[in-house]
């Protein structure tokens, strides 16, 4: 009984191993150019570049969004596609425009886990987006602009990985 129960517990600790170390060998997406633009009374737009480095995918995309100043009408449970569709976001938290979470996804093939339509796999990420250290402001009475600091880039750790399999 002893010895089965050894195994299971080393057994779910290599598991467990394997699984951290294929979530912390994957690079983490990279944000530049995000900019924020609220209008007190209007809209707040949102924009920012995102660079997915994993060698099988070196992607790129350009991610926006527009909302109403003062509502949560900014995405949030859901993910909004950006530019290139295999990238999505979300506010996955928002104190203000000087203080929030990006949640990033992406989509990409790899053939290593199967064929077609079982190469599938997704990355999520997240970064941490605030002032001073990725974002300079500037305000007046009736708007602010945020945008990040130009030899800055916020990584977005992957946190985990799904992938379609037979």
């Amino acid at each position: 009984m002893h010895a089965i129960t050894f195994t299971f517990i080393l057994s779910g600790l290599f598991t467990a191993t394997i699984a951290a170390r294929a979530v912390t060998t994957t690079p983490p997406f990279e944000v530049t150019r995000a900019k924020i633009h609220q209008v007190q009374g209007c809209n707040t737009t949102f924009e920012f570049m995102v660079y997915d480095p994993d060698p099988l995918t070196n992607a790129t995309a350009k991610c926006s969004y527009t909302w109403k100043t003062g509502s949560s009408a900014y995405p949030q449970a859901e993910y909004s596609p950006c530019s290139n569709s295999s990238f999505a976001w979300n506010m996955a938290s928002y104190e203000d425009i000087y203080s929030f979470v990006l949640g990033i996804e992406h989509v990409f093939t790899d053939p290593a886990i199967g064929a077609y339509p079982y190469d599938e796999v997704t990355n999520f990420g997240k970064a941490n987006v605030s002032t001073p250290d990725s974002l300079w402001c500037i305000a007046d009475d009736e708007q602010t602009l945020c945008e990040q600091h130009v030899n800055v880039t916020v990584k977005a750790p992957i946190y985990a990985t799904i992938a379609k399999r037979r």
